[in-house]
């Protein structure tokens, strides 16, 4: 018996050491780290631009200097650099394999931070979402915009302070936001969840390069500039509206922060900050012609006066000034076929039934007859540092 159990510890310990030698052995072949990826191998594309002339996908990628990004203790006082490239083809894939081409390192866009879309392109903007989301290394909260002028030249607009291309609006849309509402940025999966919701609009900010604000000394520099949406309803593109045509959509967006107006009575006028805006809709079913009322709520305070007036003259002029906007925001809608007010895709959520059973089948559109009232309340907060004359 002690034999076999000398034996069977022996067969043990052979089986340990040669289980610790094939260990050692493989050690030797996996060691260090076989995987790693040298960043001068591989250029990381931030930003995509697509366009389509003479039948084909034109795709730019915008490429950031790391060292531009990374902060150091003495500062980047030069300019930030970019590269930009540019390739053709008869598809999205096909145009990025010929950027490739010339592209000495290997092209990554697990970094792709904004995708921008020209309005030439929106008739390939399926196959342009199929691209991306096929790529394993995209991401579907990539920021993506439209534009109306040359991409290159939104890719080449230039920054304050000789700061990274990161800080602007095509990249870092909220800070812009917040002082200045118009239309909420939007992330690619967001595009695609409202472009399939049934009867919702879709609103594609737009981004256009601009050299009417600021200069550099006397040179005027170019810089980022939303400029107006474009307009998509069940996949189908609507057309291209700008900022100043539809400017009743920013008492809509769910994420309002910040809107400057002007408040007058007469001669005497004075600036108002609304901070906070929030849109209900109610709807009352009548056959094939609904009609509707929408309700605005409004919170701001006094920023600036000239002459005195009083509360109840600075509330009344911003609910007027809200309701010509919205009012005028609707007209367009009629005019083009566009429900901005998203009247429909209302009955859609709230009312199906009805809308099924009396609309569905219509293609139906708001007229002139269909937006019954539109009801502005502002509520003036403070008056800051002025003092305000109590009744009109």
């Amino acid at each position: 018996m002690k034999r076999v159990t000398k034996r069977v510890t022996k067969l043990v310990a052979m089986a340990r050491v040669t289980g610790l030698f094939f260990m050692l052995v493989s050690f030797i072949f996996v060691a260090g780290c076989w995987d790693e990826v040298n960043l001068q191998d591989v250029s990381y594309i931030s930003a995509l631009g697509v366009d389509y002339v003479d039948g084909q996908v034109v795709l730019y990628g915008q490429m950031i200097n790391f060292a531009s990004v990374a902060k150091t203790e003495t500062g980047n006082t030069g300019p930030a650099e970019t590269w930009i490239g540019k390739g053709k083809g008869k598809s999205t894939l096909q145009a990025y394999y010929d950027l490739k081409r010339a592209g000495y390192a290997t092209l990554n866009i697990e970094h792709l931070k904004t995708v921008l879309i020209h309005e030439r392109a929106l008739g390939q903007l399926d196959d342009v979402l199929d691209a991306l989301n096929r790529q394993r290394a995209a991401r579907y909260t990539s920021l993506i915009y439209g534009t109306t002028t040359d991409i290159m030249e939104v890719f080449n607009t230039e920054n304050f302070f000789n700061q990274s291309p990161l800080y602007s609006v095509l990249y870092m849309p909220n800070p812009h936001d917040e002082q200045y509402t118009f239309i909420e940025p939007l992330q690619m999966q967001l595009l695609v969840q409202t472009m399939k919701e049934p009867k919702e609009l879709t609103l594609l900010p737009v981004i256009n390069s601009k050299k009417s604000y600021w200069n550099r000394g006397k040179k005027p520099i170019s810089t980022q500039l939303t400029s107006g949406t474009f307009v998509f309803k069940d996949f189908e593109y609507k057309g291209y509206f700008e900022e100043k045509t539809v400017i009743g959509l920013r008492w809509l967006n769910p994420e309002f922060h910040n809107v400057f107006v002007e408040a007058k009575s007469g001669e005497k006028t004075g600036t108002v900050s609304i901070r906070h805006s929030k849109s209900s809709i109610q709807a009352v079913q009548d056959g094939k012609n609904p009609k509707f009322t929408l309700n605005v709520s409004l919170i701001g305070s006094l920023v600036e006066m000239d002459g005195e007036l009083s509360a109840e003259q600075i509330e009344s002029s911003v609910q007027e000034l809200v309701r010509g906007e919205l009012e005028s925001l609707f007209d367009i809608g009629v005019k083009h076929g566009v429900d901005f007010l998203e009247l429909e895709h209302h009955l859609y959520r709230y009312h199906f039934r009805y809308w099924k059973e009396q609309l569905k089948k219509e293609d139906w559109l708001p007229n002139n007859g269909t937006l019954k009232e539109i009801k502005v309340k502002f509520i003036l907060t403070e008056p800051g540092k002025f003092d305000l004359k109590i009744g009109g």
